[in-house]
């Protein structure tokens, strides 16, 4: 009983203290685990949510660099420039400018007032909207004035938005950069982003079992969650307990909590902070992961070692209860050394000298078999305290309990050892890169000036980070468009700077082949002609090449070669694919950047130009005023016919792809149609053509473009009611000669279209 009681006691002691060691170990190995993956997700939210802020931020540049234009021509310019910024990209709803009047406006001395600039969906078209709107004094409330006032790129809260009354609204968000001037804001540019897609990526988010994700904004309001019906609710709503859980997201913090789900699991939940660009309005990515299955395996365990223990102390209570039953007196004879064993003194000194073979001799020789026993048994466990897990050990026999169940620990602790090397592993190549991400998102930024010192710099540290031996970087030129080709503006190889001329044509070889399929490449079995290593030593065919295109958007624009010696893995091909994205987005911004640096070098000329000709124009002056009391004349006589034009036709005026931009009263009053709904409509609606005349009329166009007049009749369905107009068409030139926009003046003539009485037309 003292032996069972005493073993009873180590055991449950021992066994609790190895249960509250694991317990505390698989805990904190899965929190551990639970926030890698946080920084994991929210660094991809991040990354998609930066590429649309690049954008908004190259359009504010680009805008700034024409704020000069003139304010006649301001409209047109940025409206065009958002509309081709809408058409390149279908993930977007809308592009906007807002502008202050007193900075683009000359002489608008108020200091209320702005102009506003909008494309955006609408049933499957492009709409615009161009409006001066806060022109009320005092007017200054709104988030427009306050990015105006704090001049830092914004990522607002979402809202919900319905673009026309049939349809469902729209969670969205606004991507606001300021367009900054000596300092002072003059206005904002913008898009309006979906956030569905935010909602496709998190609900297939499930790296373990049970556990699920979701993105909040600053305001704590859920973008998007596993649980669909959250989405749009806030996050102080179902925050598990904890108060402050708002003030922490929106003051960045990374952290973590445990809540209870509305199913009633325990889930443990980490938060990592979202920074967009320059904002200072994080947003939030979370991970949930249910506590009961990270911590299974350690409930496991714990069960089967208490299993084993009971199965310990049932095979030596009747091992003692055999001895005490069949040995009597010959017991007496060894209690010393058996109370020393019982005390755990295993000392080989201590061993029973046999000198029969009858149940003494047995004893006597149990007892020493006992004590090699233990002392095996002992080393074996110091042999394993010590971390020698490949110690070998003998069993005493088939049912050496206590070497079995030490046998079975070295198992277990082996295995323990071997996952957590692989999880080391893991995290080491995920930390890799992360850490190469960051590095290369910070080299991106600093090196976008001049493509070809971009580029050295992106492949010469991206081969170092690797460790391949040499790499290049082609370029798709498209600024030819009857020659577009593949080029090499950048290779790095054995710690030099490579100058090479290299030009690869569009599907030829593995370069042309990747460019075309917008795939990635790996071979580990290279043509010796194909690309050689050269150094100090000599040239050797690399063992591994690989090839991966720089595409964003769907939109390549060149790939990047690198190849090795040795292989490469598939962490390193996923982190170069990475990495690819961005410098594929960064050299879209850079060629943008580089056209508009030609754009401004070519104003500057033209400003010079300009100065040179001020002399001549003011010796013109005179001229000039000598003729303008003539123009005025001129201009009286012109205003009156016009009147008298629009009195007695039907006047309307298109733009040169055949759009409606104005019409006069009489054609609004014949057909009964108000003017916003004529405004934006095509020349070819309401006209039933067959495909012979849609042909004809895409000539009729074309020819207007090049400043040829029209006469055509033009027979038009209104509200169920048919018209028949003679119709003049003429091209209106502008200051150089060429056609700006197209004046329609007709005569209705509809009357004398009848029927007579055989149906055929008079």
């Amino acid at each position: 009983m003292y032996i069972l009681t005493a073993t009873t006691i180590i055991y449950a002691l021992a066994l609790g203290y190895v249960s509250l060691k694991l317990n505390s170990i698989a805990f904190e190995n899965a929190k551990e685990l639970t926030s890698t993956y946080t920084r994991e997700y929210a660094n991809y939210t991040k990354a998609d949510l930066n590429v649309d802020i690049d954008m908004v931020r190259a359009m504010a540049h680009i805008a700034l660099g024409y704020k000069n234009v003139g304010y006649k021509n301001h409209a047109e310019t940025y409206t065009l420039m958002i509309k081709n910024m809408l058409e390149q990209n279908p993930n977007l709803l809308s592009t906007w400018f807002n502008w202050q009047l007193k900075a683009i406006k000359p002489g608008y001395k108020k200091e209320d007032g702005r102009l506003r600039l909008t494309y955006y969906r609408m049933g499957g078209q492009l709409l615009s909207k161009v409006e001066i709107i806060d022109t009320i004094p005092g007017f200054t409330k709104g988030e427009y004035y306050n990015q105006i006032a704090n001049k830092v790129e914004d990522v607002m809260n979402p809202y919900y938005f319905r673009y026309e009354e049939d349809e469902e609204e729209v969670l969205e968000t606004s991507v606001v950069v300021p367009i900054i001037e000596g300092g002072v804001a003059i206005g904002v540019a913008g898009f309006d982003l979906a956030l569905q897609r935010f909602q496709d990526l998190i609900i297939t988010i499930h790296p373990i079992k049970g556990s699920y994700a979701f993105l909040t904004a600053n305001n704590g309001q859920f973008v998007a969650h596993n649980n669909e019906e959250l989405v749009g609710k806030f996050i102080q709503e179902s925050s598990g307990g904890i108060s402050d859980v708002l003030q922490k997201i929106q003051s960045g913090q990374e952290f973590s909590n445990s809540i209870k789900d509305v199913d009633g699991k325990e889930y443990w939940v980490n938060y990592a902070p979202i920074y967009v660009g320059k904002c200072n309005k994080p947003w939030a990515f979370g991970f949930a992961v249910p506590v009961d299955v990270i911590m299974a395996d350690e409930k496991a365990t714990l069960r089967k070692s208490i299993f084993v223990g009971l199965i310990g102390l049932i095979i030596t209570a009747l091992v003692i209860w055999l001895i005490a039953h069949n040995i009597a007196s010959p017991v007496s004879k060894t209690t010393s050394i058996l109370s020393d064993l019982a005390k755990g003194d295993i000392d080989e000194a201590k061993k029973i000298k046999i000198t029969t073979k009858d149940e003494i001799g047995e004893m006597g020789n149990s007892v020493n078999t006992l004590i090699d026993g233990l002392n095996k048994t002992a080393r074996f466990a110091q042999e394993i305290g010590k971390g020698n897990l490949d110690q070998e050990f003998e069993l005493l026999s088939d049912k050496d309990v206590l070497g079995n169940s030490l046998i079975e620990m070295r198992k277990s602790l082996k295995l323990a050892k071997e996952q957590a090397e692989i999880r080391k592993l893991e995290d080491q190549k995920q930390n890799w890169a992360t850490q190469g991400l960051a590095k290369f998102a910070e080299i991106l930024r600093q090196n976008n000036d001049d493509m070809k010192e971009f580029s050295y710099h992106i492949i010469s540290n991206l081969v170092k980070y690797i460790h391949a031996n040499q790499g290049g970087i082609f370029v798709l030129n498209d600024d030819d468009k009857n020659d577009k080709f593949i080029e090499l503006i950048a290779c790095y190889a054995y710690e030099r700077r490579k100058h090479l001329e290299k030009r690869v044509e569009l599907g030829v070889g593995l370069i042309g082949r990747c460019i075309k399929e917008q795939k990635t490449i790996y071979m580990t079995d290279l043509p010796e002609q194909y690309i050689t290593i050269t150094s100090g030593l000599g040239q050797a065919v690399p063992n591994a090449l690989l090839i991966v295109p720089l595409k964003v958007n769907d939109e390549i624009f060149g790939v990047v070669e690198l190849a090795g010696f040795d292989r490469f893995e598939d962490h390193i091909i996923k982190f170069v694919e990475e990495v690819g994205g961005s410098i594929a987005s960064t050299i879209s911004s850079t060629k943008i950047n580089i056209r508009t640096n030609k754009l401004l070098e070519q104003s500057q000329q033209q400003s010079e130009e300009m100065a040179a000709q001020e002399e001549e124009m003011r010796q013109n002056m005179e001229e000039l005023q000598a003729t303008q009391e003539e123009a005025a004349r001129r201009s009286a006589e012109m205003q009156g016919l016009l009147d008298a034009l629009n009195t007695a036709n039907l006047v309307v005026e298109y733009d040169l792809e055949g759009y409606i931009i104005s019409v006069n009263k009489n054609y609004l009053d014949l057909v009964g149609v108000t003017k916003d709904k004529m405004i934006g409509a095509h020349h070819t609606d309401n006209m039933n053509f067959t495909n012979e005349q849609l042909k004809e009329n895409k000539n009729f166009w074309r020819d207007l473009r090049n400043g040829i007049a029209k006469k055509e009749t033009d027979h038009i369905e209104f509200n169920g009611k048919k018209y028949v107009f003679v119709a003049t068409y003429t091209p209106i030139l502008g200051e150089d000669g060429s056609p700006v926009k197209v004046l329609k003046i007709a005569t209705d003539i509809s009357e004398y279209f009848v029927k007579d009485q055989k149906g055929k037309k008079k």
